[in-house]
């Protein structure tokens, strides 16, 4: 008679389950590393551009006080400055001071506020 081949069971085996297993869970950890890594180039990569943008800002700041500071020692403006915020003259000028009227009013209430209490009361009845 003819032998009858036996089928084989398809049982549990450990050995392959293993391998499953640890390729799922490597694969697992590298998905994740990536998705991780991802995430900080881009964090990264958005600082840069803020980064970038703050030098571009400061380079025209540069800019702008280079021109000032040549502008500032000119003959010209030293003149001027010290004509205008330090009074000075030339010998045999005379120096007019044109007062705004929004600056005599501040100065009239400066006074008024360094006023003592008793000589408000003696200005408001006259005395």
């Amino acid at each position: 008679m003819l032998a009858r081949k036996r089928k084989k069971r398809k049982g549990f085996n450990i050995q392959k389950f293993l391998y499953i297993l640890v390729f799922c869970i490597l694969f697992v950890f590298l998905t994740y590393s990536a998705i991780n890594l991802f995430l900080k180039r881009q964090a990264f990569q958005k600082e840069i551009n803020i980064l970038e943008q703050e030098k571009e800002e400061l380079l025209k700041q540069r800019e702008s006080l280079k021109f000032s500071l040549g502008e500032a020692y000119s003959e010209a403006y030293l003149e001027k400055t010290a004509r205008e915020d330090l009074n000075l003259q030339k010998p045999g000028e005379r120096v007019f001071v044109i007062k705004k009227e929004a600056e005599a009013k501040k100065e009239e209430n400066q006074e008024i506020i360094e006023q003592t209490f008793l000589e408000k009361v003696k200005s408001f009845f006259g005395w």
